[in-house]
């Protein structure tokens, strides 16, 4: 194998996040957007005017990625998106074999981290866009996130509400909940991306797929039924709210084993991806591609 090069592995990323961009599957991103806005922002936004208050700036974003509904959405869409992730046709082989096997692997890494980063800038671009209108930018959280279930306790099951709940607001700042969010959703799809990685050095994409998508639903049904188990998927370890109770400081679950439990997906996956590597035929795949 060749040398480890940082240059050659960042243009071997930067050529498959440009491929990427310019896919016509690129259209799921809109898709999505619109999802959002009307499943989180204007929620949020009909309270805000109910209540006659402006919301936060963040606040539909820190919602969009505390809602089990929306991380069942996002991450399936993000799988789609990435369903010819690492892309190997014809004319790969030359192109591997000419920056090397260790500097294509981490370059396919360094590539999930642009897509993930991407993806989660266009989530926070669709759900704020609605907002800018009546909203105001600040480090406290809104009245229309705090106070609206009591100036309209009728309305506690309202959809806005619970897409806000106690466990965000009565625990930790906005700025926290915002990078803490950001952070842990994004450690969720760069999860999913690094094993799928693993599957096809393994040459078995097709079962990288199905595994991904399986972590990914059954991840939602558990967190549905709040039982112990579902710590073991993924997806609620990506929900910030769910680490807490309402209103006790006594976290549910911490927050630091929930990033060692994506360190440890990220890092096993990457270790089979290095043992596997010496026995992965690019020519091989590659004619496969061309099938």
């Amino acid at each position: 194998m060749n040398q480890c090069n940082c240059k050659r592995m960042f243009l071997c990323a930067w050529r498959g996040f440009l491929r990427w961009l310019t896919d016509a599957r690129l259209i799921i991103v809109l898709c999505i957007c619109v999802f959002l806005y009307s499943f989180v922002t204007e929620p949020l936004m009909a309270n805000a005017r109910l209540m006659d208050e402006p919301i936060n700036l963040f606040e539909p974003f820190i919602a969009t990625l505390n809602s089990g509904m929306v991380l069942l959405v996002v991450p399936l869409g993000f799988l789609a998106l990435i369903s010819d992730y690492p892309v190997i046709d014809g004319s790969s082989i030359f192109y591997i074999f000419r920056i090397g096997r260790r500097n294509w692997l981490y370059g396919q890494v360094l590539q999930m981290l642009m897509m993930v980063a991407s993806y989660i800038l266009a989530m926070f671009a669709a759900s704020v866009a609605g907002a800018i209108s009546y909203s105001f930018i600040g480090r406290n959280w809104s009245l229309v996130a705090t106070n609206f279930t009591s100036k309209f306790p009728e309305q506690r099951k309202n959809f806005g509400v619970l897409l806000l709940p106690e466990n965000l607001y009565n625990q930790m700042t906005l700025p926290v909940a915002l990078v803490e969010s950001t952070l842990l959703v994004a450690a969720y799809l760069f999860s999913v991306g690094m094993i799928l990685l693993a599957f096809t050095v393994a040459k078995r994409k097709a079962a990288g797929m199905i595994v991904c998508g399986l972590l990914i639903v059954l991840g939602s049904i558990f967190c549905s039924s709040h039982t112990k188990m579902m710590w073991i998927f993924p997806m609620s370890h990506s929900i910030v709210w769910m680490h807490y109770t309402e209103f006790l400081r006594e976290p549910v679950f911490p927050l630091l084993y929930s990033a060692l439990y994506f360190a440890a997906v990220v890092l096993t996956a990457l270790l089979l991806c290095i043992v596997l590597l010496k026995r992965f035929d690019y020519h091989v795949i590659s004619l496969e591609a061309q099938a």
